[in-house]
């Protein structure tokens, strides 16, 4: 995605020169230069639909909006300490510089070294519909193969959707699922459609929910406003979920006329899901036929619940004043933000389970409380995975195709796990984990690939769980 450099070269060249003009006597007298900050800012803003959202560019944006917005060239050219004062002129060159180093330094530091389109190569564009909700399902098959695969269905997270796991799902595919995913229109931040012609369509949710999603990520565990909001986005998951599972036993049509149970296996089935996802699939009964549950970076909002603030009754021989005291202090009790109290009990499940997290599940905080919770009241065979250096969104792909977001949110450690092909190494996780459930024999164990896990990764199994050998 290096080609992006092009036009950031030239919004970074622009803004320079607006900055040293005032300090430059050959450019003073090009008075169109006075709109090039307008330019550079107008140019950035077409690089988002041109190339999608690059949160990299974003100070950029916001620095050439700046520039615009305060007239530095007219204070400058009105401000007679430029013509008088050498010294000062050349101190007050240096902030802005500064800040448009930082700002294009990010924009092209956190570029994207890798093609960030949507894999197509074997990969199945399908719609569906339950109610008001449409489903836009993408199924990832080997067209070389004629035989029945293991099927991992891979709930999205609540940000980036399809476009966050669509090289997971393409190196899953590789190493042996059939892998099926989705985005879900006004619910996922963007709902993505490859309808095979052009670029795909791009369904985005509001302002407000995208924020309520933001909210319930990094503040569920914290917050009872954004524990709300995970609440939402976990019982929606839930809904998905129960749709896919009825939809994929209905044997649907790919591509081709070719029935999905041609290239996926009806018996072995997993569960996979990314934050509200994973935990929709820790609290729900997985019914028969799943073989195993993968819950990434999963919270289980559901399980925590607001503190209950009582008011003491008001005695019968309370005056006025004690009354409207009594009165301010309902009020204020209905407005006081509330706690969270919990986790409470999880559900036990019985069916083995791959709990993979940041490498700061290790270190005490309330984020993985409940996860850990879920861990421990496991009845059957689990795993808890972590990868030193990985962070919050690791196991997808946003180290490759958002780094500055990433690097915003890494982990503690010191291996650089984030750097080194995220994507590859995360079906290595998943692929291993399924391998072990299913044993050393049968069709569909044949089908995965053999894994050596790296290094880096931690494994903590539970008493019910087989042997782990790296």
């Amino acid at each position: 995605m290096r080609e992006i450099w092009i036009p950031l070269f030239l919004i970074t060249l622009f803004l320079f020169l607006h900055i040293t003009r005032p300090f430059i006597k050959i450019l003073r007298a090009i008075g169109g230069l006075a709109w090039l900050p307008l330019v550079a800012f107008l140019f950035t803003l077409v690089l988002f639909p041109a190339y999608g959202f690059r949160p990299e560019v974003v100070p950029l944006l916001i620095y050439a909006a700046i520039l615009t917005v305060t007239g530095i060239l007219k204070q400058a050219k009105d401000n007679a300490i430029f013509k008088t004062n050498r010294r000062v002129r050349t101190i007050l060159l240096f902030p802005p510089l500064i800040l448009l180093a930082v700002t294009a330094g990010a924009a092209f530091f956190f570029t994207p070294q890798k093609d960030t389109a949507l894999i197509t190569r074997g990969v199945h564009a399908l719609r569906a519909s339950s109610g008001e909700n449409e489903y836009y399902i993408r199924v990832y098959t080997n067209e070389n193969e004629n035989r029945q695969r293991p099927l991992l269905i891979l709930l999205p997270p609540a940000l980036g959707s399809t476009q966050a796991i669509d090289q997971v799902s393409g190196e899953l595919r590789d190493r042996g699922f059939t892998v099926l995913n989705y985005s879900r229109r006004g619910l996922d931040a963007p709902a993505l459609h490859n309808s095979g012609e052009g670029k795909p369509l791009r369904y985005r949710i509001n302002p407000v929910k995208w924020f309520r999603h933001i909210h319930a990520l990094t503040s569920g565990t914290v917050s009872a406003a954004a524990n709300s909001a995970g609440r939402e986005l976990e019982e929606a998951r839930r809904d998905d979920l129960l749709f896919l599972l009825t939809w994929i036993r209905q044997n649907p049509l790919l591509e081709g006329e070719t029935p999905l149970f041609n290239t996926a296996s009806r018996d072995t089935v997993f569960l996979a899901g990314y934050d509200a996802g994973g935990s929709a699939l820790l609290l729900s009964d997985p019914g028969m036929g799943i073989r195993g549950i993968i819950a990434i970076e999963s919270s289980l909002w559901s399980l925590y619940s607001e503190e209950i603030l009582e008011l003491p009754a008001l005695p019968p021989d309370a005056d006025w004043l004690a009354s409207v005291l009594h009165g301010l202090e309902g009020w204020y009790l209905k407005i006081k933000p509330k706690k969270l109290t919990g986790p409470g009990e999880p559900p036990g499940l019985s069916v083995p389970l791959l709990f993979l997290a940041s490498d700061r599940v290790h270190y005490p905080g309330s984020r993985y409380r409940a996860m850990l919770k879920s861990y421990d009241a496991a009845r059957g065979p689990a795993i808890l995975v972590s990868a030193d250096g990985a962070g919050l969104l690791d196991y997808s792909d946003f180290p490759d195709k958002y780094p500055l977001v990433t690097a915003l949110v890494r982990g503690r450690g010191k291996s650089k796990w984030n750097n080194t092909n995220a994507p590859f190494k995360t079906s290595e996780i998943i692929t291993g984990f399924a391998a072990s459930v299913l044993g050393p024999a049968g069709e569909a164990r044949s089908c995965l690939d053999n894994v050596i896990l790296p290094a880096e990764i931690m494994i903590t199994p539970n008493e019910a769980w087989p042997p782990v050998s790296h």
